[in-house]
C-alpha cells in the first residue's frame, strides 16, 4: 500500500512539476581580466560540450584555467562537464566518483561568488541542488535552490524544482511517520505478547506452588496417621503381653499352692 502511494505521489508531481535537471555551459568571460586564448578555450569547451564529448570538454576548460586561473565561467563550465561525467549511471567506478567531487568543488567555488557573479552562481547553486536531489539529499538541494532563487528570482527552473524538492521531503517525513508508528504499534504488540506470556508463566508457576504445597501435606497426614496406628497397635500388643504375663503368673501361682496342700 505504501509502495503503491508513493508511486503515485510521483506519478502527480512529474505531470505538475517536470523536475529539470537541465547543465548548460556558461559563454566565454569579456571582464577586462580575461584573455583570448582563455576565451578560445572555452568556447572550444562549449562545442565539444555540446556535442556530448565531456571528457575533451574538460581538457579546454583546464586550459583556459591555465591561461586565467580566476576564469568564473572556466571554473563553471569545469565542474559542468566533470558532474556530467561523474553523475553517469552507467559508471559507478573511483574514477567516476572523483570526477564527481571534483564537478561539485569547482561548482561550489562559483556559487560562493554570491553577488559578485550572480548570474554564474545562481546557476552553480541550482546545479548543485539537481546533485544533491538525485543524490536523495533532499534537504541540501533545498538550501541550493533557495540560494539560486535569491541570486535569480525569476530562474522558473529552480522555483519548479524546489516545489518539486518540498513535496518530496513531505512524502519522506511522511513515510517516517507512518515507519514509526509502525514500529511503535509492533513494540506495544510485542511488549503485551511479552505481558500475557509473562501472566501465563506466573498462573503456572501459582499452581505448581500450589500443588506442591498440597502434596507434602497429603503426605505428612497420611504418615502421621500411620504412625499414630502402629503406635496404638503397638501399645496394645505389649497391653496384651503384659496382661498375658500376669496371667501365667498367677496360674503358676495357684499350682505352687495345690502342691503346697
Amino acid at each position: 500500500m505504501k509502495e503503491l502511494k508513493k508511486i503515485s505521489f510521483f506519478i502527480i508531481i512529474s505531470l505538475l512539476f517536470p523536475f529539470c535537471a537541465e547543465l548548460k555551459a556558461a559563454e566565454t568571460d569579456n571582464t577586462p581580466f580575461s584573455t583570448k586564448k582563455e576565451r578560445n578555450h572555452i568556447t572550444k569547451g562549449n562545442k565539444l560540450y555540446e556535442e556530448g564529448k565531456y571528457k575533451d570538454a574538460v581538457k579546454e576548460y583546464q586550459l583556459a584555467l591555465d591561461e586565467n586561473s580566476s576564469s568564473v565561467a572556466g571554473r563553471y563550465n569545469l565542474g559542468l562537464a566533470e558532474i556530467r561525467i561523474g553523475s553517469n549511471p552507467n559508471d559507478t567506478t573511483e574514477a567516476a566518483k572523483r570526477m564527481l567531487a571534483s564537478g561539485v568543488k569547482n561548482m561550489e567555488q562559483v556559487a560562493n561568488l554570491g553577488g559578485r557573479r550572480p548570474d554564474l552562481a545562481s546557476k552553480a547553486n541550482y546545479n548543485l541542488g539537481n546533485v544533491a536531489f538525485n543524490s536523495q539529499d533532499y534537504s541540501k538541494a533545498l538550501g541550493y535552490y533557495k540560494d539560486a532563487l535569491r541570486l535569480n528570482p525569476e530562474d522558473d527552473d529552480a522555483r519548479r524544482n524546489l516545489r518539486i524538492t518540498q513535496l518530496k521531503i513531505q512524502d519522506q517525513q511522511q513515510d517516517q511517520n507512518q515507519d514509526q508508528q509502525q514500529e511503535n504499534q509492533e513494540q506495544e504488540d510485542q511488549q503485551d505478547q511479552q505481558e500475557q506470556n509473562q501472566d501465563q508463566q506466573d498462573q503456572n508457576q501459582d499452581q505448581q506452588d500450589q500443588n506442591q504445597n498440597e502434596q507434602p501435606q497429603n503426605n505428612i497426614n497420611q504418615q502421621t496417621a500411620e504412625q499414630i496406628l502402629n503406635a496404638i497397635e503397638n501399645k496394645e500388643n505389649q497391653t496384651r503381653a503384659k496382661v498375658a504375663g500376669q496371667n501365667a503368673e498367677k496360674s503358676r501361682q495357684r499350682n505352687r499352692n495345690r502342691r503346697n496342700w
